[in-house]
C-alpha cells in the first residue's frame, strides 16, 4: 500500500486506498535520502554561488543523480546537464481520484511545456506502484508523455513532495536549478471534498507563460490538495 488508507472508506463507507489532505505537511520522522556529508557540500556550493535559500535551489551535480526507471525499465536522468533548462515534474498516483480528475490537465501542461522547449515528466512516488500498474494507468488515462518510477522516493523526498498529484516547474540559471513553482495543476479542488464543475485557473500553464515571457512568477507555492504519499521508512542509498 503506498498511499494511506482512510479517503474512499470515508466517501464510500468501505476500506480504499487513499488518504486525501493538503500538501506541505511536515514529516519530522521521515529519515534524510543523503547523507549529512552530500547536503552540507551542496549547501556549500549554493552559499558560493550566493543562493540563501537552499530549500528551493538544487546544484546540478545533486539533481543530475535522480536516475529513475521510466515503464520499459530503461534508465532516464531527469535533469541533463545539456538538457533544456526548463523541467517540470509532476507527481501522481494510479489510484488517487484527484490525481486521476487532474489528467485533462496534466496532458494539457505536456503539451505547454514542450511547447516552449522543456522537459516534462510524469513521477510515480508511491510504494508498491509496478511497471505494470503505471503502463495500464497510462493506456486507460491517455498519458503518452514520459512515465518514471520513484520507488525509493529520491526525487519525490529531496523535493519534499508530501501528496498526489502535485506540480514542480523548475528553470537552471548556470549551475543552480531553482523551483519557480509548487503546488496543483489548477483550481478544481478549492479543498478535500470541494470540486468545481471545472478549473477556472491553470495555475501551472501560467507558471509557464510567466517564465516564457520573462515575467516574475505570481505565486511560487499554493498548498497542493491530493491524496497524502506513504512515506518508506528506510533510508534510500
Amino acid at each position: 500500500m503506498g498511499i494511506i488508507p482512510l479517503f474512499l472508506a470515508v466517501v464510500l463507507g468501505t476500506t480504499g486506498s487513499a488518504l486525501c489532505s493538503k500538501g506541505f505537511q511536515s514529516d519530522e520522522s521521515d529519515e534524510s535520502v543523503e547523507s549529512a556529508e552530500s547536503v552540507d557540500a551542496d549547501a556549500e556550493i549554493l552559499r558560493a554561488a550566493g543562493v540563501s535559500d537552499a530549500s528551493t535551489r538544487f546544484t546540478q551535480d545533486r539533481l543530475e543523480a535522480f536516475v529513475l526507471a521510466d515503464l520499459t525499465g530503461s534508465s532516464r536522468r531527469v535533469f541533463e546537464p545539456d538538457g533544456p533548462g526548463l523541467v517540470v515534474v509532476t507527481f501522481v498516483s494510479t489510484t488517487c481520484p484527484i490525481a486521476n480528475a487532474s489528467v485533462p490537465e496534466i496532458r494539457r501542461l505536456d503539451v505547454a511545456v514542450k511547447d516552449v522547449g522543456g522537459r516534462f515528466f510524469v513521477i510515480h512516488p508511491v510504494l508498491g506502484t509496478t511497471a505494470e500498474s503505471a503502463s495500464a494507468h497510462a493506456k486507460e488515462r491517455g498519458l503518452k508523455m514520459p512515465i518514471l518510477l520513484d520507488p525509493d522516493q529520491r526525487l519525490v523526498r529531496a523535493f519534499k513532495g508530501t501528496v498526489v498529484p502535485e506540480v514542480f516547474i523548475l528553470t537552471r540559471e548556470r549551475d543552480v536549478w531553482t523551483i519557480r513553482y509548487r503546488g496543483p495543476l489548477d483550481n478544481l479542488y478549492a479543498d478535500i471534498g470541494r470540486r468545481r464543475r471545472n478549473a477556472t485557473k491553470a495555475y501551472a500553464r501560467d507558471v509557464i507563460s510567466q517564465i516564457v515571457s520573462g515575467r516574475p512568477v505570481a505565486v511560487a507555492r499554493r498548498p497542493a490538495v491530493g491524496c497524502l504519499i506513504e512515506k518508506n521508512r528506510k533510508e534510500a542509498p
